[in-house]
């Protein structure tokens, strides 16, 4: 079960997320990479201490809120240039341009992302192109990938595979519909398949329970017993996602 709140800390307002657990003992904030601030507490434990909670970390978490804001602005400023890293399944490759066929296409070869664009086109497009041309690849393939992971969990939870779309999104890594259509951010291709797994795994098991109830963790930790681990990795790491 999960409950919202906020305060006012000077002329900031800090939101957040309250999730209730029967097997936390004590409380725990957590400010992830899309700035978004959870506190896990004990089932039972009143809304008015954990507002109390949060008004004395309020420091803390503005300090974690304004880092990942720093990395955010400092990562998002791709140039699509030659010699620039991008991730692919928590890999780093360069990429690299080079001209010759008429419609652009991208290859992996070796440790680079090679790019082709046509000859001549001029060089105040080559970067819009070269950026619409890898978003393209990352969508073909992350749709490719996140299929390929969705049945396969799908059969563990005995579910008819449901329709998955790939977006790019600035808040969520996944979300379900209510009519049980997968979205998934095609940022996640550039982490590591064990991250992949886990969010199809997470929206999937929001087919048989909507919130983050027990028992919703509690399947989810069938499928996936190292759930937590992989959890706390792509929150770490969520960050250098960048396309």
């Amino acid at each position: 079960m999960t409950e919202t709140g906020s305060i006012q800390f000077g002329t900031t307002t800090i939101r957040y997320t309250i999730s209730f657990s029967p097997r936390r003992q004590k409380v725990a904030i957590a400010v992830y990479p899309d700035t978004t601030v959870t506190v896990t507490v004990p089932t039972g434990t009143s809304p008015e201490k954990v507002r109390d909670l949060v008004h004395r970390k309020a420091p803390w978490i503005l300090e974690q809120i304004g880092a990942f804001d720093h990395l955010a602005m400092m990562d998002a400023s791709k140039e699509y240039v030659g010699g620039e890293t991008f991730l692919y399944l928590g890999r780093q490759y360069r990429l690299k341009i080079v001209t010759g066929e008429e419609k652009p296409s991208v290859k992996l070869v070796g440790g680079y992302f090679v790019v082709t664009v046509p000859a001549g086109v001029r060089p105040e497009e080559q970067r819009d192109l070269v950026r619409c041309t890898l978003c393209a690849w990352y969508k073909e393939h992350a749709l490719q990938r996140v299929r390929e992971v969705v049945r396969t969990y799908a059969r563990r939870l005995h579910l008819d595979p449901p329709e998955v779309r790939i977006k790019h999104q600035l808040k969520r890594w996944g979300s379900c519909t209510k009519d049980g259509v997968l979205n998934v951010n095609v940022l996640i291709l550039m982490a590591p398949m064990s991250q992949v797994e886990y969010v199809v795994a997470h929206e999937l098991c929001h087919l048989r329970h909507k919130d983050h109830s027990v028992e919703f963790w509690d399947l989810l930790r069938l499928v996936m017993p190292d759930y937590e681990i992989r959890k706390e990795r792509l929150r770490k790491e969520g960050w250098r996602y960048v396309l």
